[in-house]
């Protein structure tokens, strides 16, 4: 009987080797990880819609669809690249802080450059790169994590550096409502930058494994099934929340007659970013606390189609901000757990940043084909008829962590 198929349950104790990280590292790993998320997401949520619609208003959707999704897929493929890239560095500024560092650069000239874009074509080049660097930074912190925190932390680690994906949300969008695009690109590249600071001063990394020239990555179907489910996962529940925002800010002014989207999209990031603070961190210490991972998946999935049905249901304002809270809750219950259940998936430590970016790349697959299904299904059907498609894949994403036998 193959060992790993069966159930490791979380160690009594932590390996002597591994202890948990200074409160410092991890304030370090969020505020690179919330410069990141402010870059992606204000520009994603407010700056690009609006320079798109200002390039080409009468094609604004599909046009949009087509940048993301190109952005989308170059994120797909830096993940796997820098993580594998990551496992076999060996300069002394660090395996994983080196690549992390370097795709904050990237980020950050990117974001410059499209402040001066007027075509779509440019604008869908450099939303490329801001997408490579993203991808780049994503694989190898997540690589990180794995590398320097115990089992038993890592619910709770996952839920703090999770939160500042809704927190960049929240300050990007007011930070670039009401100003110019040009301006605030700007003001997002400058903060990429100084929030990578930290990390770049303190993050020192754990020295990787002795590798000899006959050393080999495993073959990928080495990694088992549970692997391949967890992927599945990642990718539906990627893909439902892909769907419920990528127009939040057109769903605002068409559908409800928001008199300020901009300012909309900030409201319901706030109320978002409540729900992932307050839900993400209960439910990442709680399944740390019992051991188990997939039942926690379960009741992402089912908070986050709860909000969103009442959204496709009922298209109120009052109804939009009391969606966006549950929506943020089972999202945040979702990145605490399902990160830390990639990360005891892992046969060898040989090869974690690669691995751990093919289990991001299907998340970023998911952001790839979004936008496209998504202004398809607001074509037949509506924004109701988006967002009911979005609470069944949310359900699905928590479907399909369950035939995973080797975590709990």
């Amino acid at each position: 009987m193959d060992e790993p198929l069966a159930v490791r349950p979380f160690p009594p104790k932590r390996p002597p080797t591994l202890e948990p990280p200074p409160y410092r590292w991890v304030l370090a790993l969020f505020a690179v990880t919330l410069g990141m998320w402010i870059g992606l997401l204000a520009s994603a949520q407010v700056l690009l819609p609006s320079q798109i619609e200002a390039i080409a208003p009468g094609r604004k959707v599909w046009a949009m669809g087509v940048v993301t999704t190109v952005g989308a897929v170059a994120a797909a493929l830096s993940g796997p690249l820098v993580g594998g890239l990551s496992d076999r560095t060996t300069w002394r500024f660090g395996r994983r802080r080196s690549w992390v560092i370097g795709g904050s650069a990237a980020c950050a000239v990117a974001l410059l450059l499209l402040s001066r874009q007027t075509s779509i074509i440019g604008v869908g080049l450099c939303w490329v790169l801001v997408h490579g660097g993203v991808g780049g930074i994503s694989a190898a912190l997540f690589a990180v994590v794995s590398d320097r925190v115990p089992v038993d932390r890592r619910g709770t680690v996952f839920a703090v550096v999770g939160f500042a994906q809704p927190v960049g949300l929240v300050v990007g969008t007011l930070l670039v409502s009401g100003v110019s695009v040009r301006v605030g690109y700007l003001l997002v590249c400058a903060l990429v930058a100084v929030l990578a600071v930290p990390y770049a001063l303190i993050g020192r990394d754990v020295p990787g494994p002795v590798r000899t020239s006959r050393t080999r990555a495993p073959r990928l179907a080495s990694l088992g099934p549970d692997f391949g489910w967890a992927c599945a996962g990642r990718f539906a529940a990627q893909f439902a929340t892909s769907l419920a925002t990528v127009y939040l800010l057109y769903f605002l002014r068409d559908e409800i007659k928001v008199g300020d989207p901009a300012q909309g999209v900030a409201v319901l990031s706030l109320m978002f970013t409540a729900g992932i603070v307050v839900v993400g961190l209960l439910v990442g210490r709680a399944s740390d606390r019992v051991g188990r991972r997939k039942v926690f998946v379960i009741f992402a999935g089912l908070l986050m189609a709860a909000g969103l049905t009442a959204m496709a249901l009922v298209s109120t304002w009052t109804v939009a901000v009391v969606a966006a809270a549950a929506l943020g809750g089972g999202y945040g219950a979702y990145l605490a757990v399902d990160q830390a259940l990639a990360t005891q998936l892992l046969r060898s430590d040989d090869d974690r940043g690669r691995n751990l970016g093919l289990m991001n790349m299907a998340g970023s697959s998911a952001v790839a084909i979004a936008p496209v299904v998504a202004a398809g299904s607001v074509d037949i059907g509506g924004y109701a008829a988006l967002f009911l498609l979005a609470a069944v894949v949310a359900v699905l994403g928590g479907l399909l962590v369950q035939p995973i036998r080797s975590v709990p």
